[in-house]
């Protein structure tokens, strides 16, 4: 019995031996593993913050209003005390393109994230092809012209007194009677009038009474003074509206029947006379109103007034992209419409333009085609005993041990 117990222990001892072993065994694998693998660890955390201590180092940060100001660390810029902001790396296609013909001085195309143009309030709008109309604002007033009405007199009288004579005898009689008529023709011409208008006088039965004080069921007269950077817009046939205090509201519809061909040296102002055959009887003569002459100017590349920037040198646009980049565009402006400008060469029908943000746009613009330039400028030599100063932007004086 007892050598059964004695070998029941031995038994047992050796399994706790092992036992033991393989577990020594295995926390010395399982160590062993787990060293290799904190190695491996802290070589890849060493290579990252290697390259990542590299890319710090290549890094460049630069102030957004001086862009000479550089730094390879965040921090602030010494002149404005903005904080300097990581420039990103420029392509090389961006830096091949930055002098385009079309682009304007000192501009660069720019691409812009999608939550970069929200923030910043940028729309996009449609360069279209539409007729555009001319809106001419003038002073006016209700006709009282004396002169007018003794001119039209004279002539009509004058013509009676040909026809009378015109089988006279006498050859001096007739030419004096028919150089009478070309005076009194001359005479409202210069006062505006056209031949034709002149041809229908002479075959009316108005005497021109409405030139003075009109009566009821005749037309009336306005006189509208236009000045004369607007002149070559206004011709006769154009239709015109009357308001004024003194219609109470009401609008008249008028349409130009004539242009003075003489323009006012004080005012620089030529006469516009305009008929308005709805005429109101309370209205009295030299009575002030305002008149507007719409005038088409036919069929335009148009853009809105407030997508063009303008210097008085050069105008431009951003266009945007099929390749999401908004590139400037030189343009040539015709005229202005209202809101609206026309484009002579730059732009055509359908393309898409900023509409609004430009001044923003214009910056950032301005900006890069600010950063290339400079990535394209070798670092300047100084003289012997100076260094180049990226942030001052000229040649110091060394601060360190002298080479010698």
């Amino acid at each position: 019995m007892n050598l059964r117990k004695i070998a029941s222990s031995a038994k047992f001892s050796s399994a706790l031996g092992i036992c033991a072993a393989i577990s020594v065994a295995a926390i010395t694998v399982t160590a062993t593993r787990c060293k290799n693998s904190a190695s491996k660890s802290a070589r890849s955390e060493t290579l990252q913050d290697s390259a990542q201590t590299a890319k710090n180092k290549n890094s460049v940060y630069y102030c957004p209003m001086h862009p000479q100001v550089k730094n390879n660390s965040p921090g602030t810029c010494p002149i404005c005390g903005m904080s300097l902001v990581q420039r990103q790396d420029i392509s090389e296609e961006h830096v091949l393109a930055v002098t385009p013909s079309h682009l304007p001085e000192g501009h660069a195309p720019i691409r812009l994230s999608e939550k970069r143009l929200q923030m910043i309030g940028v729309k996009l709008g449609t360069v279209l092809k539409q007729p555009l109309f001319k809106t001419i604002e003038a002073a006016g007033r209700v006709a009282f012209d004396p002169e007018l009405y003794t001119a039209q007199n004279e002539y009509m009288e004058s013509l009676r007194q040909l026809s009378r004579i015109q089988d006279s005898p006498l050859p001096d009689v007739r030419r004096s009677a028919s150089q009478m008529v070309e005076s009194a023709k001359l005479r409202l011409k210069i006062l505006g009038l056209s031949d034709r208008q002149i041809n229908l006088m002479s075959t009316s039965k108005n005497s021109g009474s409405n030139l003075l004080i009109p009566k009821p069921g005749e037309n009336i007269w306005i006189y509208a003074e236009i000045f004369e950077m607007d002149l070559a817009s206004v011709h006769p046939g154009l239709d015109a509206e009357i308001t004024g205090s003194v219609l109470e509201g009401k609008t008249l519809t008028g349409k130009v029947v004539s242009l003075d061909r003489v323009i006012n040296s004080v005012t620089r102002t030529a006469k516009v006379r305009i008929s308005v055959s709805e005429g109101m009887t309370h209205l009295r003569p030299e009575s002030y109103v305002d008149v507007s002459i719409r005038s088409p100017l036919g069929t335009q590349v148009a853009v809105p007034f407030d997508a063009v920037l303008d210097t008085g040198k050069e105008s431009w646009v951003f266009t945007a992209e099929k390749t999401g980049e908004l590139t400037p565009r030189r343009v040539t402006i015709k005229f202005r419409a209202g809101d609206r400008l026309a484009i002579a060469t730059g732009l055509e029908g359908g393309e898409q333009i900023v509409t609004s943000a430009n001044f923003l746009i214009d910056s950032e613009s301005r900006l890069k085609a600010a950063l290339i330039a400079e990535s394209n400028s070798p670092t300047p030599v100084c003289p012997t005993g100076e260094e180049w100063h990226e942030q001052m932007g000229h040649c110091m004086k060394k601060t360190g041990p002298s080479d010698d």
